[in-house]
């Protein structure tokens, strides 16, 4: 204690915010996993076509690891921090759950889109033998630059979702003195 103050008069220290600093760390890790989705539609999928040449390449370059380690991490955590986010704000305010249930769900299906249509594609591009016709090949890089702007679109409106809570949750555990309207 302080000379000369009481107790009562010391001020405390604020309290973490648990239902704000969750929410948080799910937008950022949404927001990682919008990022990375767009980085592979720039960078990635237009370099996958002049097959086979270029996916002789693009499996030259990723040789020693590829985007579905770092995919395979980033995903779930995504999800993970989702629901942590959806337990710490399930009862304040049904509007900001049904976002944030929204925006897991939409993860969840970002990963449903992974599994079924683009591991099948990936597995054409960077794993089986280059046999097939330069422009089958072609074909399966074209359809696997097309989901990943599907995937993009669902995982910004999952960033969107998560954006939207973060909002609200701020707006409605603001001090009093210093609430948003």
């Amino acid at each position: 204690m302080a000379a000369g103050r009481s107790g009562r008069d010391q001020k405390r220290s604020p309290r973490v915010n648990l239902r704000l600093v969750s929410v948080g760390i799910a937008l950022v890790v949404s927001a990682m996993l919008l990022g990375a989705a767009v980085y592979e539609s720039v960078v990635l999928a237009p370099n996958l076509q002049g097959a086979p040449t270029s996916l002789e390449h693009a499996r030259g370059f990723y040789h020693v690891t590829n985007p579905g380690v770092f995919f395979r991490v980033l995903s779930p955590a995504t999800q993970l921090f989702l629901l942590v986010a959806l337990v710490c704000n399930w009862r304040p305010t049904p509007g900001t759950r049904w976002g944030l249930a929204g925006a897991l769900a939409l993860a969840i299906l970002a990963d449903v889109i992974t599994f079924q249509f683009h591991y099948p594609r990936n597995a054409i591009l960077f794993i089986a033998p280059l046999t097939n016709a330069p422009a089958d090949l072609n074909r399966v890089a074209a359809q696997w630059a097309t989901g990943n702007y599907v995937r993009i679109v669902v995982v910004l409106t999952v960033v969107v979702l998560v954006m939207v809570s973060t909002v609200r949750i701020a707006r409605e555990t603001a001090p009093g003195e210093r609430r948003l309207s």
